[in-house]
């Protein structure tokens, strides 16, 4: 077994960090373009997990598939969205 090696110390610069967070908060700068961003990453990780497990599935796909939408509910039917 490998003896540890001592975590190297990692140096933030605080104004530097500040100044990054505050244009982030500019850009981002209501519900809505928060929420678009973390959709954004969200399909990402969809399409990277999905190829992990052996299913791909490109981004405009996913895409076309999330903006099908559900038709009514017939009986002995259901809402799911069909198999990528």
């Amino acid at each position: 077994m490998l003896p540890m090696k001592k975590a190297p110390s990692l140096r933030i610069d605080l104004v530097k960090a500040d100044a990054k967070l505050r244009a982030w908060r500019r850009k981002y700068n209501t519900p809505e373009k928060v929420a678009a961003l973390h959709r954004k990453a969200i399909l990402k990780h969809v399409v990277q997990s999905m190829n992990f497990e052996g299913q791909p599935v490109s981004m405009t796909r996913l895409r076309a598939l999330l903006k099908q939408k559900a038709g009514p509910l017939v009986h002995g039917q259901s809402n799911r969205r069909p198999e990528i």
